[in-house]
């Protein structure tokens, strides 16, 4: 009885590992190792594609890829003599093409996990364990319905764990929002934008004419 237990128990364990919900490890972009940069009418950008997956939010950038989002950290600086805001005096570019930053948001709604999506771990809860016992002069048998504590419980778990990253990825967006940030001559600032893209061109900050 104790090795069908143990055996049902690993099978359960190593399918809630395969599609069981996935924390969010923050992005930093502070922390992060720039290896692109590009200086543009005395605006520095340094950039980082696949970041999301550099930390390990798999679940997140599959979702980025799907969705022909890409989820960038980005390092500016401003070498003018004046103060800009970056929302009003830059114009970001993808190659030769102008593109639109998405709000912290919308970046957030388009790979977040949805968390009805483990709604079907309570098929979980019709999960009995049967055993059988034998003896020289009998069999009996016995149910234990242990999907009624297997199912609510990995439901709930994912659902909260699902919700809790969803939320500090969009925190993380929110505190990283450069859009109406203003600059001063000579000063850094580090932020997370997110924008439609399918390729990886390189990136370039130009002020508006």
């Amino acid at each position: 009885m104790k090795k069908t237990i143990f055996k049902l128990l690993i099978l359960i364990n190593c399918f809630l590992l395969a599609s069981c919900a996935a924390t969010y490890k923050p992005i930093n972009p502070p922390s992060i190792n720039y290896g692109a940069h590009d200086l543009q009418d005395g605006i520095e950008l340094s950039y980082q594609y696949d970041v999301l997956r550099g930390k390990g939010d798999n679940k997140y950038a599959n979702k980025e890829y799907k969705k022909n989002i890409k989820v960038v950290a980005v390092r500016i600086t401003n070498f003018t003599d004046t103060t800009i805001n970056i929302g009003r005096d830059l114009v970001f570019y993808s190659g030769g093409n102008q593109i639109f930053l998405l709000e912290p948001t919308a970046i957030k709604n388009s790979i977040k996990q949805h968390t009805p999506a483990y709604l079907p771990f309570l098929l979980l809860t019709f999960l009995n364990l049967t055993v059988t016992h034998n003896t020289p002069t009998s069999t009996s048998t016995e149910v234990y319905p242990i999907g009624l504590f297997i199912g609510p419980t990995v439901t709930a778990g994912n659902m909260a764990v699902a919700n809790s990253a969803n939320n500090k990825l969009l925190n993380e967006l929110i505190d990283y929002n450069i859009f109406n940030k203003e600059l001063k001559k000579g000063e850094t600032t580090y932020g997370i934008i997110g924008f439609k893209e399918i390729g990886y061109n390189p990136l370039s900050v130009r002020l508006k004419k």
